[in-house]
Order: structure tokens, then C-alpha cells, then sequence
């Protein structure tokens, strides 16, 4: 929300410019610009209505009001910014984590252009953007929040890992649909660091898609699922199950526990069915 105070002669009068919550994940907390006018009304000396481009907020306005005041603006995004600098070839990890909002990245390139942007990283709400900067230079985090809703948060540019780099070529290669190459990247990722439940459960995804790749909409149930995928996907359940119990979580390992005997059997658990009547 911004707030523009208007002054006149007998006080002020406070104009409100805000965005609705309902819009798309791409076009978080970016408002672009935006125009307003003030109605005086010659009858009432009162101020009668605002409107903003796009939408109308006008109630009762007479046919003699007059416009005295038209503004026209530029909203900036509600962002933090962070800078620091950077080599050719160097890869960095940049994450922003906070329990007050959900975080979106954006990282900038020397030349202004943005090279890269991350609202949930592998499974969590904290941001994450792991990357081989292109050129040496000063480079510019954007922290920002997806619901506009501020609070406190941390950033960190740190090395990247051999397994951070790993597991995001695993997450790339699942959003652009090469499964084969992403099981290839999660087995890697396995083993550098062999005590990280997501990366199981990813690959596991990954076996699936590359299923539904090959079968189409005939894969309606697990028992359609080639023999070596099927004992694939619910032996890598059964390893994540395992490291969350080790991690003191039960309830998340036997829920996974359920989802491998599933797979391997059909079965569906008893802790998922809702009786007719009941649900």
C-alpha cells in the first residue's frame, strides 16, 4: 500500500494507491504505474470519490463536481537491495529465508539484466538462486516478498556446494520435463550427500514423469508402472521415510512408509480412506 497526503488549506486529505492481493506469482509486488484524480464538489466542499486507473472507487458523485487534482506516478516495487561482488565462472549460492512472509529472489547482472529468480526452492518457501555468475562485476540481490507483506529476513551469497549445484541441475531438469536427466542429477546428488530426504523423494517424482512421458494416460495406477520404475519410486520413498524418522519426524516417515507399500501393492493405506458418507 502507498499513501499520498495531499495538503490544502484547511488540512489534508490522504490518497491510498494499493494493489489487490489477487494477482499472479509473476507479477509480485511489482505495481507499475498508475494515475489518480481528486473530485471537489462546488455543493458540499467534500471530497467525493478517487479513481485509479483499472478500477473505480466512486460513490455519489455529482454531476458539478469538479476535478481539482490529476496525478499521474510510478509505483516502485516493494524490494530490498543488496549488492556484492562477483568473478566470471564463480558459483555462488544466494538464499533469503524469513517466518514472516514468503521470499522472492531476483538477482541482476553487472548490466542490469536479470539473470535469475527463485520464490520456492526445492520443496521449502525460502528463496534460493544457485548459479555460475557470466561475468565479473557488481551484482544486485533483490529480496522482495510474494504477498507484498514485509517483515524480518536474511540473505546470504555464499559458495555453492557440489551438492547445491547438483540438486538445482536436478530441479532444472524436472521443470523442463527431461526426467532421464534429472534421475541422473538426483543419483549424483545422492551421492555426495546421502542423508537428504528431498533429494529421494525428487527422484522419485522424476521416475514418475519420465513414466507418464512413455505411457501417456494409460498409466491410471501404480499397477501400470513398469516392475523396475515401480520398485524404484517406493524404494526411494522408503529411504525418505527413513531419514525422517532418523530426523525425529514419524508421522511424515510413516506417511511415506504408506505411499512405498502403495506402490508396490496398490493398496491404498487405511490413514487415506474416507469411508463413503464421511468425508
Amino acid at each position: 500500500m502507498y499513501v499520498t497526503k495531499c495538503v490544502f488549506g484547511w488540512g489534508y486529505v490522504t490518497l491510498i494507491a494499493s494493489k489487490s492481493e489477487n494477482h499472479s506469482r509473476s507479477h509480485s509486488a511489482k505495481l507499475g504505474q498508475f494515475s489518480m484524480k481528486l473530485f471537489f464538489s462546488s455543493v458540499s466542499s467534500v471530497v467525493l470519490g478517487l479513481t485509479v486507473v483499472g478500477s473505480t472507487f466512486i460513490s455519489g458523485l455529482s454531476a458539478q463536481a469538479q476535478e481539482i487534482l490529476q496525478q499521474q506516478g510510478q509505483l516502485a516495487p516493494v524490494e530490498d537491495e543488496h549488492t556484492f561482488a562477483g568473478e566470471a565462472g564463480q558459483a555462488v549460492t544466494i538464499r533469503l529465508s524469513s517466518s514472516d512472509f514468503d521470499p522472492v529472489l531476483a538477482l541482476l547482472a553487472p548490466n542490469g539484466e536479470e539473470i535469475a529468480a527463485n520464490d520456492d526452492y526445492g520443496g521449502t518457501l525460502d528463496a534460493t538462486i544457485v548459479i555460475t555468475l557470466p561475468s565479473s562485476g557488481t551484482y544486485k540481490v533483490l529480496a522482495r516478498s510474494y504477498s507484498g507483506q514485509g517483515g524480518n529476513y536474511t540473505v546470504t551469497v555464499a559458495p555453492a556446494s557440489e551438492f547445491e549445484l547438483v540438486f538445482t541441475e536436478a530441479l532444472d531438469a524436472i521443470q523442463q520435463g527431461n526426467f532421464e536427466m534429472a534421475i541422473a542429477a538426483y543419483t549424483r546428488a545422492i551421492e555426495v550427500e546421502a542423508d537428504r530426504p528431498e533429494v529421494y523423494l525428487g527422484r522419485a517424482d522424476a521416475y514418475f514423469g519420465m513414466a507418464y512421458q512413455e505411457l501417456g494416460d494409460s498409466l491410471t495406477g501404480p499397477d501400470k508402472l513398469p516392475d523396475q520404475t515401480r520398485e524404484a519410486i517406493a524404494s526411494d520413498y522408503e529411504s525418505a521415510a527413513n531419514l525422517y524418522e532418523a530426523q525425529g519426524d514419524s508421522d511424515l516417515a510413516q506417511s511415506f512408509r504408506e505411499q512405498a507399500n502403495y506402490v508396490r501393492t496398490g493398496e491404498v493405506p487405511e490413514s487415506q480412506f474416507v469411508p463413503e458418507g464421511e468425508g
